[in-house]
């Protein structure tokens, strides 16, 4: 499939972490193939809340002599926070006491200080998985059922864990990540058989 070419929902998205280590260059091929396999990433489960992603607007105004109102100018902006909620299962956050690379639980990811490659998936259905390669069916579908998709790619850490008991609904969890390179995309990937 490709990009969803209408208005809608994002009825299905989902965020990856990578198991392999950050690429020395970040392009679309070498961030796709992080996501190639299963065995590659793990899927951050149950996610509440979403937070925005991308790079948000600082528009500065300048001062110029002569004329009667400023300008305008884009400078840097600061990164966005990004938090995640999700429904805590504490089985999914299980310290293992190892590299998150070596034991793929994300519990071992939480406060490691080793940057990973993350995948934002937007799509208007729920793919069989989010992967980006291979000759099954991928995160773009299958020929039969394809799955329109946007994918943005950004390197970071899982910062912190957060988890708010309750006793009338989900127990929750905040995910805090943190942002180390520009976001990247949005792309696409095509079905696979």
């Amino acid at each position: 499939m490709s990009f969803p070419t209408s208005i809608s929902a994002a009825q299905f998205s989902a965020i990856a972490v990578s198991r392999s280590a950050v690429p020395a260059t970040l392009t679309e091929s070498n961030l796709k193939a992080n996501f190639a396999a299963t065995t590659n990433y793990l899927e951050i489960k149950n996610i509440r809340d979403m937070p925005a992603f991308g790079t948000p607007a600082n528009i500065v105004k300048v001062p110029v002599y002569g004329q009667a109102q400023t300008q305008s100018i884009g400078a840097q902006s600061d990164a966005p926070d990004l938090e995640l909620t999700v429904n805590f299962v504490p089985n999914d956050w299980q310290k293992a006491g190892a590299s998150f690379a070596t034991t793929g639980t994300l519990g071992d990811a939480v406060s490691d200080g080793v940057a990973k490659v993350f995948q934002v998936a937007l799509l208007t259905a729920k793919p069989t998985n989010l992967m980006t390669g291979g000759t099954t069916a991928n995160v773009g579908g299958s020929l039969a059922v394809p799955v329109p998709n946007a994918l943005i790619y950004f390197v970071g850490k899982i910062e912190s864990l957060l988890m708010t008991p309750a006793r009338d609904d989900a127990m929750t969890a905040t995910v805090a990540l943190s942002i180390q390179s520009d976001f990247y995309g949005p792309y696409t990937v095509t079905a696979s058989t």
